[in-house]
């Protein structure tokens, strides 16, 4: 093995036993410095490896404390988000907020090695194989406009163009015209396609 590095490692996780593993698995990585994590405020590490929700609210709690520089000893943490099973719009929900990193939990570990290393080096994005092929056989949400993404949602809850109209006050006409430009980008052609579709990409929370 050649030019190993010092990295300090900071694992959050939502289940304990999840964590524990994951502190055990990195702690065997030559140069790798791992501890269990809790707050955004701890003392500065060079990667995080986090759950998709634990990721989410360290990202957030960095952009409220608006210290993007590293002000005060903090800094925003460089984040690889290891979940389950990627859904398009927990992928692109993280990497949006400033997530660097994707990794699968049933990924191979050298694959996680990796994507820590590489995040740490200040690496582009950095995506699993399985993350990959996500993007490779769907289209991004990223072309959904924000009162798109409001209609989708309540879509997927069952609701006619009426109800839509009504809880999002506006003309059942317009609901009509996003409904089909939801249903030309999600490349469906119903209303209902649309909404599977949603659901089975996680394009949605509802």
């Amino acid at each position: 093995m050649t030019g190993v590095l010092d990295l300090h490692v900071r694992v959050c996780h939502g289940d304990p036993l999840a964590m524990a593993g994951l502190v055990s698995l990195l702690g065997q990585e030559p140069g790798f410095h791992v501890r269990a994590g809790g707050g955004p405020d701890e003392a500065i590490v060079d990667v995080v490896v986090a759950d998709h929700a634990c990721a989410l609210s360290l990202l957030a709690s960095a952009q409220a404390l608006g210290l993007p520089g590293g002000a005060g000893g903090f800094r925003v943490p460089r984040i690889v988000v290891l979940t389950r099973r990627p859904k398009e719009g927990e992928v692109m929900q993280a990497i949006a907020r400033g997530a660097h990193g994707y990794v699968c939990q049933d990924a191979n570990p050298d694959e996680l090695m990796d994507a820590i290393r590489c995040v740490a080096r200040g690496g582009t994005l950095y995506l699993c194989k399985r993350t990959k092929a996500l993007f490779r056989h769907s289209t991004p949400r990223t072309a959904f406009t924000a009162r798109e993404e409001d209609v989708l949602r309540f879509l997927v809850k069952g609701e006619c163009n009426k109800g839509i109209a009504h809880k999002l006050d506006i003309s059942a006409s317009t609901v009509k015209t996003h409904v089909s430009r939801i249903c030309e980008k999600l490349h469906v052609g119903s209303r209902a396609q649309a909404a599977v579709t949603a659901k089975q990409r996680g394009l949605v929370r509802v």
